[in-house]
């Protein structure tokens, strides 16, 4: 298990996908909400606004839970029991596993919040 950790590692940038779609999914919403409910007030709009940001919020969650059940199986199916901080391969990747599940769980919940919001005001006001 050890030698398969070290010679297969993610990119760098993987635990930064899960904060990425949070962060479309809250300017997607709020562009929505702007659209069809601000200055520019579109009767079209206005209708589907719960529907598809519940949609959208669904596909977004679905998406990070992805990418926290990838740390979790990249970090070995468990929480962690001592400090990653050694110099080795399997340390470095167990740290970017454990820092992939860290910002998939923040980004859940921040997630989560945003679509809670959107769909509990529903419509324009």
């Amino acid at each position: 298990m050890t030698m398969e950790i070290a010679t297969r590692s993610d990119p760098i940038w993987v635990p930064v996908i899960a904060p990425v779609i949070w962060a479309a999914h809250f300017t997607g919403c709020y562009a929505w909400m702007v659209l069809g409910c601000g200055r520019f007030r579109d009767p079209i709009v206005q209708q589907p606004t719960a529907a598809a940001i519940t949609g959208v919020t669904a596909i977004a969650l679905i998406a990070i839970t992805v990418l926290f059940v990838h740390g979790w199986r990249r970090h070995g199916y468990d929480m962690p029991d001592r400090p990653n901080d050694d110099a080795s391969p399997e340390d470095r990747t167990k740290f970017m596993a454990f820092t992939t599940m860290l910002l998939a769980g923040l980004s859940w919940i921040a997630t989560l919040y945003v679509g809670l919001a959107a769909w509990s005001i529903g419509g324009c006001a």
